[in-house]
C-alpha cells in the first residue's frame, strides 16, 4: 500500500468515525479544499493511476533512443576518420555506433 492509498482510506475511515474530533477534522479538510471527502480520496487514487501511467511510458521509446544514440556517434567518429584516415571509414563508423548505443544502455538501472 503506498502513501496515497493511505491516506486515502484513512481520511474515509475518519469521515465515517463516530468520534466527533475525527469529524471536526473532516469538516476543517473539507472546508480548506473545498470539496467533500470522497471527491479528496478520489482525486488521490486519479493521481496514482496518472503516476504509474507516466512510468510506464518512460521505456517505450528506450530501443529507439539507443538506435539513435548510435547512429550520431557512428556520424560523429566517421566524420573525423574520414578526414584523419579515409581507408579506415567503416571501422571509425561501427566503433562510433557501438559506442554510441552502449552509451545510452543502463545496466544497472533498477
Amino acid at each position: 500500500m503506498n502513501a496515497n492509498e493511505v491516506l486515502a482510506s484513512a481520511l474515509v475511515k475518519m469521515a465515517t468515525s463516530p468520534v466527533k474530533a475525527d469529524r471536526d477534522a473532516i469538516a476543517r479538510i473539507e472546508r480548506e479544499c473545498g470539496t467533500d471527502v470522497i471527491k479528496i480520496a478520489t482525486a488521490l487514487e486519479d493521481l496514482q493511476i496518472v503516476a504509474i501511467a507516466m512510468n510506464a511510458t518512460d521505456n517505450q521509446g528506450k530501443g529507439l533512443k539507443i538506435f539513435a544514440s548510435g547512429l550520431l556517434w557512428a556520424g560523429i567518429v566517421g566524420i573525423a576518420i574520414l578526414s584523419i584516415r579515409p581507408n579506415y571509414l567503416w571501422y571509425g563508423v561501427s566503433l562510433g555506433f557501438i559506442s554510441g548505443a552502449a552509451g545510452r544502455i543502463e545496466p544497472f538501472k533498477s
